[in-house]
């Protein structure tokens, strides 16, 4: 904020959180929200066995950008055990990943707000998450551009 009399000083206080998050975002089933310290093939795997859980039947298709533990042999294997299929968009093309606009108003919807501490940060960012999961909105152009023959999903 400015002024044209006097400096205006908003405080925030910061909450920083120390861990990562893995979203899935179904666009039939159930969407899923994990978190841990970092990023690496064991909490793919965990990640992986939470999106299971959530969607006991069915074949599961998970979009993925290139993030070397997606790749990795033991992510595969799970995957393989899950019966969870990966598929790959090509490099730097984030806007083929159905995902990206629910991160963009997912960080529209937090960034005001403040936090008392980081399980509260991370309660308003899971309710956040699964409450716009349920929006299709942010796959509409996906579905009509990779699944044109298919029929409408809501």
């Amino acid at each position: 904020m400015w002024s044209y009399d006097q400096t205006v000083t908003i405080e925030k206080p910061l909450v920083t959180a120390p861990w990562r998050s893995f979203g899935f975002y179904a666009l039939t089933g159930k969407s899923t929200l994990s978190f841990g310290e970092r990023i690496n093939k064991e909490t793919v795997c965990e990640a992986l066995e939470a999106i299971r859980e959530q969607n006991p039947v069915g074949r599961i298709l998970l979009v993925a950008d290139n993030y070397g533990s997606h790749h990795a042999k033991l992510t595969q294997e799970r995957a393989d055990e899950l019966g969870i299929e990966f598929v790959f968009i090509p490099p730097y093309s984030p806007t083929l990943n159905a995902i990206e606009p629910l991160w963009k108003s997912l960080k529209r919807e937090i960034s005001p707000e403040i936090y008392e501490d980081k399980d509260h940060f991370r309660e308003f960012l899971t309710e956040t998450f699964l409450r716009l999961s349920h929006r299709l909105s942010f796959a509409v152009d996906w579905i009509d551009t990779f699944l044109p023959d298919v029929q409408k999903l809501g």
